[in-house]
């Protein structure tokens, strides 16, 4: 996830690009899939292009994007628009999102057109994606609207795969805003991933029913396979052992139990010291926390690392801090 260069304020130095975004072979050539723009910034800089309803708060520039070696190809299907490359695409639909059923109706949709475009276009392997969900904690006919959009994921998934479908589910990131519709946009591969779980944690489609109807469909992080970049794509990561949330009420703490997942999830990895992390995003529920957070993650993962900040709706509502990243 390369940051789309921002113009060099005087007395300021200019953050190198960071390959972490670059889906294809050390040394290939760089040419834009996709870019990912927060807030009130413009869009642009790649075939398929999307603005997220998600404050930027500071770090890197407020859009991303992801480079792959060759041109790549841009359709629309449906609801789906793909920018598809030789090893990899990019998908994205945004639909309208409603109250109550609507939402899920929204979600089903979403998630069986992606997997059907996907699958379609030659890229049957899911390696990561990131849903944001509008008003994501609200009750809405009795049921938070996040455990809505995980009941409407998880059919998808076993309609589209089957029995023991979770076992190919990829990483992925799921957070709220305050307005706009449903976005889910994701990464397909042509080889499929190694999707990986945290000893710390249960698995997320592993829930117990007190989390929902139906459990949360993803993996703790998911590796992508060489012809793709060889990334390890890290979920949005919380202060959650077990299945449990810890640190009610202490951002501190809670930002230190997360970076503890976030270590337990590199260290299968054989991860070299130093800089582990090519880059981190971090979700904040209250805009005001980002100083603290940022000096402790200063701490925690030196100053090189490139760290990207947004506002968001977590899917607990005790959550205060939610960190993904690629490694």
């Amino acid at each position: 996830m390369e940051p789309i260069p921002r113009p060099t304020v005087p007395g300021q130095a200019r953050t190198e690009p960071d390959d972490g975004s670059h889906l294809g072979p050390p040394g290939s050539p760089r040419r834009p899939l996709a870019a990912i723009a927060y807030g009130g910034a413009p869009p642009g800089g790649a075939p398929l292009a999307l603005r997220v309803e998600l404050p930027w708060l500071g770090g890197e520039a407020p859009a991303e994007r992801w480079t792959v070696p060759e041109e790549p190809r841009v359709s629309r299907r449906g609801a789906v628009a793909l920018a598809a490359a030789d090893a990899v695409a990019f998908a994205v639909v945004e639909l309208p999102a409603g109250a109550g059923d609507e939402l899920e109706a929204a979600a089903r949709r979403a998630f069986d057109e992606l997997l059907a475009v996907t699958a379609g276009a030659g890229y049957p392997h899911l390696l990561r994606m990131w849903s944001v969900v509008p008003r994501i904690n609200e009750v809405d006919g009795g049921l938070e609207r996040y455990r809505r959009f995980c009941r409407a994921r998880a059919e998808a998934f076993e309609a589209a795969y089957g029995a023991g479908f979770e076992w190919r589910l990829p990483a992925s990131t799921g957070v709220g805003s305050p307005r706009g519709g449903l976005v889910v946009y994701l990464l397909a591969c042509r080889e499929p991933a190694d999707h990986r779980e945290n000893p710390r944690q249960v698995a997320a489609w592993a829930y117990p029913a007190c989390y929902g109807p139906r459990s949360p469909s993803f993996a703790r992080a998911s590796l992508g396979p060489a012809a793709a970049g060889g990334h390890l794509l890290i979920s949005g990561t919380a202060s959650i052992v077990g299945h449990a949330s810890v640190h009610p009420g202490s951002l501190r703490h809670q930002t230190l139990e997360t970076l503890r997942n976030l270590r337990e999830l590199l260290a299968g990895r054989g991860a070299p010291p130093g800089r582990p992390f090519r880059h981190l995003k971090v979700y904040l529920r209250r805009p005001g926390d980002r100083t603290a957070v940022e000096a402790e993650l200063r701490r925690q993962v030196g100053e090189r690392t490139p760290l990207l900040f947004l506002q968001a709706d977590l899917c607990r509502r005790e959550l205060l801090v939610e960190i993904e990243g690629v490694a």
